[in-house]
């Protein structure tokens, strides 16, 4: 059987016996809701952990030191774009055909250009992978997740979700095409893109352990809500802080305008202080009188005096008669 086949049936056997089961264990034992089979799943992600320790994380170093820089990128981009068949055929069904005609160019154009999908071209174009899958269509259909499923061999993944992937084995064209050498290609790609996968996932998931009081429900929530963000057509997956660990401080609010009333509230010490009346526009003096501004040396000078008015006043009248 092929490598891929033989990963989905594995989900998708452990979806059927969830269901199975859930009902029972989640009223005896009262699980959190959404993950009835809590005690299983512990276990399996508890020996997962150990295993990765132990044997995958060493190995998938010791890959990524075998396909160092620009060799380990080709690897990437060739395993990447194999799958992106199936993420075209997704969006298609989920409706979103703007986004299907995206990935289908970027397929076209890494494959052709980009000798196989070697060299991702299409990034550097504006196109860059997006992930898809047929659990995610099943959301958008309306689907419900089901039971939460964590599978050694496969991770975090719910019964959706693992349909999903039997699905997806069967939409790929590696399933149908034969060719010489066809499963040795299957079977490397596969380990390839998991170890590749691993390796590009330790930041992360070291960032969401460090500070986690319960790892398990970290990545439970994790796989969760990014699911959920997919389904809801999001261009990123959500991806959580650490629990238990502060959330970064909220930028400081620009100050506010002073209002009138705040003249009244104390001030820093150091403050310079502003009468808001000093500043305000102040009505006109009145027009000092003849005698003032004759009088006032701070004023400009008068060049007409009193008398001096009186007396024009005097000869005009005069000249007059």
């Amino acid at each position: 059987m092929r490598p891929r086949r033989l990963f989905a049936l594995l989900a998708v056997g452990m979806a059927m016996a969830a269901q199975a089961h859930a009902q029972p264990a989640g009223q005896a034992m009262g699980h959190t809701p959404g993950d009835p089979l809590e005690k299983w799943n512990r276990k399996f992600f508890a020996a997962s952990m150990a295993a990765d320790k132990k044997y995958f994380l060493p190995i998938s170093r010791l890959y990524q030191k075998l396909t160092p820089g620009v060799l380990g990128l080709a690897i990437h981009n060739f395993v990447t774009n194999l799958g992106e068949p199936v993420i075209v055929g997704n969006d298609i069904l989920q409706g979103r055909l703007r986004r299907g005609a995206d990935d289908f160019a970027r397929l076209v154009t890494n494959t052709t250009f980009g000798v196989g999908g070697i060299i991702d071209l299409a990034k550097r174009q504006g196109l860059p992978h997006r992930e898809n899958d047929f659990g995610v269509t099943l959301g958008v259909w309306g689907v419900k997740p089901g039971a939460y499923i964590f599978t050694p061999l496969l991770g975090p993944s719910t019964q959706r979700d693992s349909i999903g992937k039997l699905v997806d084995a069967f939409m790929s064209p590696l399933t149908w095409v034969d060719f010489p050498g066809h499963f040795t290609l299957e079977v490397s790609t596969t380990l390839a893109g998991a170890f590749d996968s691993r390796i590009r996932a330790q930041d992360q998931l070291e960032a969401e352990m460090a500070g986690a009081t319960d790892p398990y429900a970290t990545i439970r929530a994790d796989y969760l809500q990014s699911r959920e963000a997919m389904i809801r057509g999001e261009e990123a997956p959500v991806v959580l802080p650490p629990l238990d660990e502060p959330g970064e401080p909220a930028a400081p609010a620009p100050a506010a305008s002073p209002s009138p009333s705040a003249s009244a509230a104390p001030e820093p010490a150091g403050a310079v202080i502003v009468d808001a009346a000093a500043i305000a526009p102040q009505p006109a003096p009145p027009a000092p009188s003849d005698a003032e501004a004759a009088n006032d040396p701070d004023l400009a000078m008068v060049t007409a005096q009193p008398c001096d008015r009186d007396l024009t006043a005097a000869t005009t009248r005069l000249a007059g008669l």
